[in-house]
């Protein structure tokens, strides 16, 4: 089990004053919301790896607990046949930003409720809190739980 301390950003875009550092293809969808237990498959967009992943977050707005352990693709698509709702995907960039990544998603390209946000994560909340951010990170909703994944997913998956 370790601490996840981020913070969060609505984004225009994908940065284009940025080096790219990692692009990746991820398709998560929620085995539960309470608490939150997520499957996620990602796509190295170079290498064509792909990493299967269980995850396991509490409740938290700038820190929380997260638990993540590699799982077989075999489970993977078993668990993902036993949900109703259709996956959420997303397109993910990592960026050096400072002495930070930073990772940009653009969710659900394809659907009305499609967005782009952005995260980095901190090794402590002073650090989180003394972090200061540059205008094209845009809006910050860290606090905002509308951009929690997890009730992004129940909005738009009518869960």
């Amino acid at each position: 089990m370790s601490l996840e301390i981020e913070r969060k950003f609505l984004m225009e875009g994908f940065p284009t004053e940025l080096p790219c550092i990692r692009e990746i293809e991820i398709e998560q969808g929620y085995l539960s919301i309470e608490p939150e237990v997520r499957i996620h498959k990602a796509t190295d967009r170079k290498s064509g790896k792909q990493d299967f992943r269980l995850t396991v977050k509490g409740n938290g707005i700038l820190t929380r607990t997260e638990i993540k352990t590699d799982i077989a693709e075999s489970f993977y698509t078993e668990a993902v046949q036993m949900l109703a709702q259709p996956m959420i995907k997303k397109e993910y960039k990592s960026y050096a930003y400072e002495k930070y990544i930073l990772e940009v998603c653009y969710v659900d390209a394809e659907m009305e409720s499609a967005f782009f946000y952005g995260e980095i994560e901190f090794s402590s909340e002073e650090e989180a809190k003394n972090f200061q951010k540059p205008d094209f990170f845009g809006k910050e909703v860290t606090v905002e739980e509308d951009y929690k994944m997890k009730n992004y997913w129940k909005r738009t998956r009518g869960v």
